[in-house]
C-alpha cells in the first residue's frame, strides 16, 4: 500500500504540473472543444502505456543513456510541439468551438494522435518513469505489479485530463469568456512554444 500511496503521489504531481500534455489539452478545449479535448486526452493515456512498456523492457534506460538518440528525441519532441504551438499562434482563431466535425473517425484518431505524439515524444516524461520504475520500484516487485501500476497511471491521466476538459468547456464559463477564446487559444500556443524550447535546450539526461 505505501508504495501504491508514492506512486499515486508522484503520478499526482507529475500530471497536474503544467506541461506538454497540460498546455495541449488547453489548446484542445479552446480550438475545438470538449470531446476532441477528451479524444486527445485518449491518446495521451495510450501514451503513458508507451512509456510503462519501455521501462518494464529496460528499452527506456537504454535510451537515455544514449546521448544522440535521446537528442533526436527531444529534437523531434521540439519540432512536433513547436508546430502545434505556431499553428496556434498564426490560424485564424474563432470565438466558436468547432464541435460539429468530431464524429468523424477521422478527426477522433487525429485527436488521439495528436495526445499520442505528445506525450510519447516528451523526454520529461521519460524521465519520469525510468524514475518510478528503475529507482523508487524495486526489484522484488513483480512486472504484474509494477503493470498494474503502470495502467492505474494510464487510467488516472486519462481521467485527470477528462476532468480538466470538462472544466475548460464548461458552458457558463465559455459563454463568459467567449470574446477572449482567440487569445487564450493565441497564449497556448506561446506557451507550446516556450516548451518546445525548454525540450530542446535542457538538459535531462
Amino acid at each position: 500500500m505505501s508504495i501504491f500511496l508514492t506512486i499515486a503521489m508522484l503520478h499526482l504531481f507529475a500530471v497536474a504540473s503544467p506541461g506538454p500534455d497540460f498546455i495541449l489539452v488547453s489548446r484542445q478545449c479552446l480550438r475545438y472543444g470538449r470531446r476532441v479535448a477528451i479524444w486527445t486526452s485518449f491518446g495521451i493515456a495510450i501514451g503513458i502505456l508507451f512509456h510503462v512498456a519501455l521501462s518494464l523492457t529496460g528499452l527506456s534506460i537504454l535510451l537515455q543513456n544514449q546521448p544522440d538518440l535521446f537528442w533526436y528525441l527531444k529534437l523531434l519532441a521540439s519540432l512536433y510541439i513547436g508546430y502545434l504551438g505556431i499553428v496556434s499562434l498564426v490560424s485564424k482563431s474563432s470565438n466558436k468551438l468547432a464541435e460539429d466535425s468530431i464524429g468523424q473517425a477521422g478527426n477522433q484518431l487525429r485527436s488521439v494522435t495528436t495526445g499520442l505524439l505528445t506525450n510519447v515524444l516528451n523526454p520529461k516524461a521519460l524521465i519520469f518513469f525510468i524514475t518510478v520504475f528503475a529507482l523508487v520500484l524495486n526489484k522484488e516487485i513483480g512486472i504484474i505489479v509494477k503493470s498494474l501500476l503502470g495502467i492505474y497511471m494510464s487510467v488516472a491521466t486519462f481521467i485527470w485530463f477528462v476532468f480538466v476538459s470538462i472544466l475548460l468547456t464548461n458552458k457558463k464559463g465559455i459563454e463568459r469568456f467567449r470574446n477572449i477564446i482567440p487569445l487564450l487559444e493565441k497564449v497556448t500556443g506561446f506557451f507550446l512554444l516556450l516548451i518546445a524550447i525548454q525540450i530542446l535546450f535542457q538538459q535531462t539526461y
